[in-house]
């Protein structure tokens, strides 16, 4: 009887036979040659030893045209790329790694496409034998990136190219981007200088409040309209200007910050300045002549009435003083010496009313301005409780000017100046060269002017004088808008005014 001999339990499954490893391969190779990604071999002479499918596709080149060729020397990558190439597969044989390039590749056609790539060392075994080269397809995503770049550029140029100045500010108010006009406008040097600082920084501090107010407008309603506020520069000094803003959303619509639009408006401020001074001259223009012809005509008019009293007024006096009357009744010849001092004071209204109207075009010369000065003193006289002090140089330059006009105007201010002192105080006329023009300030310690009629002071036959007619100061201002001059005030009540006259140096 035959003995049957067990198997042993500890025997090992049979290996894969020579079919299955090709099976295996044959899968591999499908798995490569379908792979999404182009793939090309190459040996360490620089030759291709394998393509797939996708990398014909992308490139247009089939197998049998690249394999055996040097990939490098096909003209497939620019010079700098192929440079890169050799010096970066040289390192990856002493183990560094080769790091992904995106470079510009030639397909057959001669188009250009972006692809990026990848290399690894290639071993049989253990021995390296080439290497192996990644590519990806990233023409799409490089054209979309260029498409984003040039709009951002043109976002840029029109951010840069507007002429207002443009900031992003954040929750906290800080400003996170910013235009070169806004650096310009508020006299910095760079924008980085305005990047991370406040914006509140650049707006006067009596402003703050009222911005703040239409920042949660703009929160509430989107937008805050444009509105004027008084701006700093880089310095510290102010100038006008419009800002507007609009609420910045992110793209789930949550807020998180402003754009505000910020307008420089002082050059504006200086034509609507000029408008409304040309404006009221033009008023003040027509106003005088039409006060002029009237003045002139009516005191013709009332010189011959005044003339027939003055006469009554003398035959009376002779007849009084060469009778017993004189002395009966003392208190005529007080009546006759009133009837005297009222006539003459109508004729003084009337002399000026006259002269009023008779202020011709000034017949300009080159004059020296501190002659014009101390001539003017000298037709004026002085109380005695009044001291005046001079500080006016011989270096002064010539000023062009009617200097018999000009005259008229200084003494004008100066019998202003000492009637505003009765009770004595200190009279000062100083004056200094600026720009194309001398300017001349006539200072008193006396009563000033209210703030309520100071603006009044220069219209015709307004005064503050118990006597007065209203056409001094008129006719003074008149004189100096016909040279090209100008003429102000500024005063404290109870504490004295100053009149400023501007001369011009040069024919306007």
């Amino acid at each position: 009887m035959a003995i049957r001999k067990k198997a042993s339990s500890s025997s090992t499954p049979a290996e894969p036979g020579v079919k299955e490893l090709k099976q295996s391969a044959e899968r591999l190779q499908a798995l490569i040659d379908d792979a999404p990604i182009g793939i090309c071999n190459i040996d360490f002479k620089g030759k291709i030893t394998y393509v797939n499918k996708r990398f014909e596709e992308v490139s247009g080149y089939s197998r049998d045209e690249v394999l055996g060729k040097n990939g490098l020397k096909l003209g497939m990558f620019p010079k700098e790329t192929v440079k890169f190439l050799e010096k970066r597969l040289k390192n990856k044989l002493v183990g560094r790694p080769l790091p992904v390039l995106e470079t510009q590749f030639k397909c057959k056609d001669g188009h250009w496409i972006w692809v990026a790539l990848e290399g690894k060392l290639m071993k049989g075994g253990r021995i390296p034998v080439g290497f192996q080269i990644i590519s990806r397809d990233i023409t799409q995503r490089k054209e979309a990136e260029e498409a984003l770049r040039e709009s951002r550029e043109r976002l840029r140029k029109m951010f840069e190219s507007v002429t207002d100045g443009i900031s992003v500010v954040d929750l906290n108010g800080v400003i996170t981007e910013t235009n070169q006009r806004t650096v310009k406008m508020h006299g910095f040097k760079s924008r980085d200088e305005l990047l991370g600082r406040s914006a509140f920084e650049l707006v006067a501090p009596r402003d703050h409040d009222r911005i703040t107010a239409n920042m949660r407008k703009a929160v509430k309603q989107g937008t805050a309209r444009s509105e004027e506020y008084t701006l700093l520069k880089a310095d510290g000094s102010e100038f006008p200007g419009e800002l507007s803003s609009s609420i910045l959303k992110d793209a789930s619509g949550r807020w998180i910050g402003h754009v505000t639009i910020a307008r420089d408006i002082t050059e504006r401020k200086r034509a609507e300045e000029a408008l409304k001074k040309a404006q009221e001259q033009l008023i003040r223009s027509e106003k005088l002549a039409a006060i002029g012809q009237l003045a002139g005509g009516v005191g013709h008019e009332l010189r011959n009435p005044l003339g027939a009293i003055k006469n009554a007024a003398l035959y009376v006096r002779r007849k009084v003083s060469n009778s017993e009357l004189s002395t009966a009744e003392p208190k005529v010849l007080q009546f006759i010496d009133l009837i005297d001092e009222e006539v003459e004071s109508a004729n003084k209204v009337i002399t000026d009313l006259l002269s009023f109207s008779r202020v011709a075009k000034p017949t300009v010369s080159l004059v020296n301005a501190s002659s014009i000065v101390r001539d003017s003193l000298n037709h004026v006289a002085v109380p005695g409780n009044i001291k005046v002090v001079t500080d006016v140089g011989p270096g002064l330059p010539m000023v062009l000017v009617d200097a018999s006009q000009i005259r008229q105007v200084f003494i004008n201010v100066v019998l202003n100046g000492l009637e505003a002192m009765p009770e004595g105080g200190q009279f000062e006329i100083s004056a200094r060269s600026e720009d194309e023009s001398v300017t001349v300030d006539f200072t008193d310690t006396g009563c000033g002017i209210p703030e309520s009629v100071i603006d009044r002071i220069f219209d015709p036959l307004f005064t503050t004088k118990p006597r007065g007619v209203g056409l001094g100061l008129a006719m003074s201002k008149s004189i100096m808008d016909r040279h090209g001059g100008d003429m102000g005030v500024k005063s404290k009540e109870g504490k004295g005014t100053t009149f400023t006259v501007s001369l011009p140096t040069r024919a306007v």
